[in-house]
């Protein structure tokens, strides 16, 4: 009976591991886990360029999402909250609607101009955002953690 016993026992323990082996992080060693399993491509994958002065390119960065999470490979300084807006927003990529009026005030931002290039999910996304007036202040700044600053025209 006492072996029986510690055959029972061994059993659930050699169970209970191969349970919790299953459980790890399937994805391997060095995985990260914002990375996406094998063969999923990343959700975003976006190139932004920001020329501060409006002609000369003052920084670039290159954004891999998976979802609301920023991926390792990412080259860019906010990456985690840039993910996470465009997770809840993708709005922001999409070009204004054809024939949309909008009412701008008169404010001039400064000379800079972004643009965002890639794929955001199943659709490719080009999308310009400058500071020439009320509301490019206004899109800049709802894509601020994607664009990361509001720049002063000055190269850096």
């Amino acid at each position: 009976m006492r072996a029986q016993k510690h055959l029972i026992v061994t059993a659930l323990l050699v169970g209970a591991g191969v349970l919790l082996a299953g459980c790890a992080d399937a994805g391997g060693p060095g995985a990260s886990p914002g990375a996406p399993s094998s063969g999923q491509a990343p959700t975003a994958d976006l190139q932004i360029s920001i020329r501060a002065n409006g002609t000369d390119e003052s920084a670039h960065h290159h954004l891999l999402c998976n979802g609301p999470l920023a991926l390792e490979q990412s080259e860019h300084p906010r990456a985690a909250a840039a993910c996470a807006l465009l997770d809840a927003s993708p709005q922001l990529l999409a070009p204004p609607a054809a024939g949309a009026t909008r009412m701008c005030t008169q404010q001039y931002g400064g000379p800079a101009v972004a643009r965002v290039t890639g794929t955001l999910g199943p659709r490719t996304v080009e999308r310009g955002f400058d500071l020439r007036d009320g509301c490019g202040i206004s899109d800049w700044t709802a894509a601020l953690p994607l664009l990361v600053d509001q720049p002063t025209g000055q190269l850096q």
